[in-house]
């Protein structure tokens, strides 16, 4: 306790007395998730707003041996929140370092801190015209860019971390690392057109880690363009050529932007009607000029002819009928949205309407609230494959059916070989059992999942110990290595970074 009074004496002189809250009901609160997973001892609220202030933070937690664990905006919705894997801890909000530092129109990229919203940045990128968009997630206008990022989340135009040019962190050992070329004298010249730069590429390093805080990132922006959408249904039982199908064309060159496939059964993340008999649904998006993208229509339906139905192209740069139906009309406008880079509350109004309820003032709220549903969800990664993803589908059908958990899935691609799948489920939160249920079911699906080799790309503050313990090889050895090089105080809590002691 002597520790932790030094501590907490030390980040109020370092940040201000009113930046560093023992509240008990502050305290409370952010330990509570839309999962009802349980909550971690916190010794405080710690809320720097600036590179130094951070590196103060640090200098106080190493000086005590307080661990401490960062949060951008706490909105990890269906892993944790904003909950440590292991308490206690003193935790570092930093949503109040929200400054959009630098926009490169020409090179197209943003220099944002660590807690600039995706509502924020799209706002900013529209309010100044610069015909740029940002790779956003459907979880909302007021979730973190870095935190979603960092846990290698993955947008409306693929994978977030393929976005990833640039890093500023500061070290648990002290120090403050920027990655690439940006650590070298500035002449004012661009120094993020080349993000490896010289030695080691250390981007990496930071991803899913616990070796510092992260202060800034770098992040690629996309254009703004015309594009066309394809839409289309996949019967069950031409899943798995439909999946090969849509590699290859993605292989030659015929898909050029992002694609995702979804058996259209989730009451919220819904980007598509319901059908009866449930068939699967695609969205496929073609970028480049109006000729490859009218071409590259006609090759995909060419390829996938007598294979799917409903083939539907919509371009953004012609006349389009819109649906007649006001649902799909909405639904479709939903899609094209997210992919041109404008963020959505839908998930939340639709979190929301699950309890007849109107959105709360403050989406951090969802969590509070426990009169809104719960959710889990298992988020992993696949080959690109029509039957390793029949086979994947099988699996959580199986389980979802054998523990009664109405379970939806959610395909989309991440990189030129790999698939990322979400599994999200929901359950009442103020029934213990149903909790226990839910969080039951939950470990058997990963479980089930691991054993098939289908292994997550992300993880919830309570299985990635006991997944570390029982995959504990040379590679999770070389991160605890790391992890006492810059960390040795081990002073920095991190989900995906095997426990160590001093």
């Amino acid at each position: 306790m002597e520790a932790i009074e030094r501590a907490i004496s030390g980040w109020r002189a370092a940040l201000g007395a009113s930046a560093v809250s023992t509240d008990p009901r502050e305290l409370a609160h952010y330990g509570m998730n839309v999962s009802e997973f349980a909550a971690r001892d916190l010794h405080a609220v710690l809320r720097p707003t600036s590179l130094d202030e951070v590196r103060g933070v640090m200098d106080v937690a190493r000086a005590t041996d307080v661990r401490v664990h960062p949060v951008s905006t706490g909105r990890n919705w269906g892993f944790g929140s904003a909950l440590p894997s292991l308490g206690p801890v003193a935790l570092v909000d930093l949503a109040g370092m929200n400054r959009i530092v630098d926009i490169d129109t020409r090179f197209r990229y943003a220099v944002i801190e660590s807690g600039v919203t995706q509502g924020q940045l799209s706002r900013h990128l529209a309010e100044h015209g610069t015909r740029l968009k940002l790779n956003v997630t459907g979880a909302g206008t007021d979730t973190s860019i870095v935190g979603n990022v960092l846990d290698r989340g993955c947008g409306n135009l693929g994978a977030r971390v393929d976005d990833l040019l640039g890093v500023e962190v500061v070290l648990g050992n002290g120090g403050v690392v920027r990655t690439g070329l940006w650590h070298l004298p500035d002449h004012g010249t661009v120094v993020h057109h080349y993000p490896p730069g010289l030695g080691p590429d250390l981007r990496g390093l930071f991803v899913q880690s616990g070796f510092g805080i992260v202060t800034k990132i770098v992040l690629r922006l996309h254009p703004v363009a015309p594009l066309t959408v394809v839409t289309f249904e996949v019967a069950e039982s031409r899943l798995t050529e439909v999946v090969d199908a849509l590699w290859l064309a993605k292989d030659d060159g015929v898909i050029t932007g992002h694609l995702r496939i979804t058996d259209g059964t989730d009451p919220i993340i819904r980007y598509f009607g319901n059908t009866d008999p449930s068939v699967w649904k695609a969205q496929v998006v073609l970028n480049g000029v109006a000729a490859m993208r009218a071409e590259a229509v006609r090759e995909l339906r060419r390829r996938l002819d007598g294979s799917t139905d409903h083939f539907v192209a919509a371009d953004t740069e012609g006349d389009q009928t819109p649906p007649e139906n006001t649902q799909d009309r909405l639904l479709a406008q939903a899609r094209l949205g997210l992919v041109n880079g404008t963020p959505s509350d839908r998930l939340l109004i639709g979190f929301a309407d699950m309890a007849g309820k109107s959105v709360p003032p403050d989406s951090v709220d969802l969590d509070h609230d426990r009169d809104l549903p719960g959710m889990l969800c298992a988020n992993v990664t696949l080959p690109f494959a029509g039957g390793r993803m029949a086979a994947c589908s099988s699996i959580v059908r199986a389980t979802a059916e054998e523990a009664r958990m109405p379970t939806s899935q959610l395909y989309e691609r991440a990189g030129a070989t790999a698939l990322f799948g979400l599994f999200p489920f929901y359950f009442d939160r103020n029934d213990a059992r149903a909790v226990a249920a839910a969080h039951a079911y939950k470990d058997l699906l990963l479980r089930r999942l691991e054993a098939g080799g289908i292994y997550p790309v992300r993880m919830d503050v309570d299985s990635i110990d006991r997944f570390i313990e029982r995959t504990d090889d040379d590679f999770w050895r070389c991160v605890a290595a790391i992890k006492r090089v810059l960390d040795p105080h081990d002073i920095l809590s991190g989900r995906y970074t095997p426990t160590t002691s001093s």
